[in-house]
């Protein structure tokens, strides 16, 4: 598996920021819950953001990653987790995401 980083930077990243999963204290920032942790807002780190999701992905089965379903409602597929931004699959930034998610699969 080889994900972009740069893909990440451009695509992901932006999501996390915008859903405030690097929220300090409370999600997966400042006082981490979990094993996902993300740099807070006042020091963002993009390489330690990408490391970190990178560990949330499934080679096995990049669809049921973490990254993928614990944000995801349980009726659209999603496992047990206290936040669920994404109603659906086809919400934009879940798609966007998965892009990054698939596009790091080899053919």
């Amino acid at each position: 598996m080889v994900y972009g980083y740069d893909e990440f930077v451009l695509s992901v990243e932006p999501v996390l920021t915008r859903h405030g999963c690097d929220a300090t204290g409370d999600c997966h920032g400042g006082g981490i819950r979990g094993t996902f942790e993300l740099s807070p807002p006042g020091a963002k780190s993009a390489r330690f953001d990408f490391d970190q999701a990178v560990l949330q992905l499934s080679p096995t089965s990049p669809s049921a990653s973490p990254l993928l379903t614990e944000p995801l409602a349980t009726s659209a597929g999603g496992t047990p987790h206290a936040f669920k931004p994404f109603a659906s699959t086809s919400d934009p930034d879940y798609q966007a995401i998965l892009r990054w998610v698939l596009a790091g699969v080899p053919q």
